[in-house]
């Protein structure tokens, strides 16, 4: 099981190129093909987290990458691994954390 860290969007919101709307579609496809199984922002609304479902680090940032906010260049991300019993009914999660258990 994979986390992924979305960084939030640095440049301006009326620089971006993609709409609100293009990523929740996204999301909501990767949600109903289980791809996905939680997204949210951690609580101080810096991060916002993915909880992605993948055989590996490669399926993984294939799936990151299809986020129309990361092929657009609005914002980064960082993939690190937690167990599956540390995942589950646990969330939001803040950004220290996610850190503390990597």
């Amino acid at each position: 099981m994979w986390y992924l860290i979305l960084r939030r969007p640095l440049r301006p919101r009326e620089e971006w190129t993609v709409s609100l709307d293009q990523h929740l579609a996204w999301m909501k496809q990767q949600h109903e093909a289980g791809r996905i199984l939680f997204s949210g922002p951690t609580p101080d609304r810096t991060l916002g987290i993915y909880v992605i479902r993948a055989n590996s680090r490669q399926e993984a940032e294939k799936i990151a990458s299809g986020d129309p906010y990361t092929a657009a260049g609005l914002c980064a991300f960082e993939l690190f691994e937690w167990e599956v019993h540390q995942i589950l009914g646990v969330g939001p999660f803040t950004a220290a954390e996610l850190r503390a258990h990597r």
